[in-house]
């Protein structure tokens, strides 16, 4: 054998050896990376549908705080009239928007991130309770 083609046989073991270290390089990194991949994907997936509920139902109770916003302005011009007519309020009127009005000061207490305890009907309904044990004046 000629010192040409010792040089070449040996260039070519070289290089195989250096593809093959490559090709292994390359595949370590492949793996590192999948594996970074999925668990970055695990975590921003988790995260990701935490968010998404809290946006869900955070739009729904905006809307429902939307619609019994209008609701207690309809009460307040019909209180207004008993007040025109009668020259007194209606108690049952009062009472509901009394508690229309704790249970809208709940929505917006969720909806602007104060609280993270979900209105009604995520719990059950006190906002009568409370009215009952502090009110004891007879009604007019």
């Amino acid at each position: 054998m000629s010192k040409k083609e010792k040089n070449k046989s040996q260039d070519d073991s070289v290089n195989k050896s250096e593809k093959e270290v490559t090709i292994e390089a390359e595949t370590v990194e492949d793996s590192q990376q999948k594996n970074a991949d999925s668990a970055e994907g695990q975590s921003v997936s988790h995260i990701n549908s935490d968010m998404l509920v809290r946006i869900l139902v955070t739009l729904l109770f905006a809307l429902i705080g939307w619609v019994s916003l209008w609701v207690f302005g309809v009460v307040v011009l019909v209180q207004f009239g008993f007040l025109l007519i009668t020259g007194d309020l209606n108690k049952n009127l009062k009472a509901f928007n009394g508690e229309l009005g704790e249970y809208l000061s709940d929505i917006i207490a969720y909806v602007g991130f104060q609280k993270d305890e979900k209105p009604f009907p995520f719990k059950g309904w006190h906002y009568d309770d409370e009215e009952k044990s502090e009110n004891t004046e007879p009604a007019q």
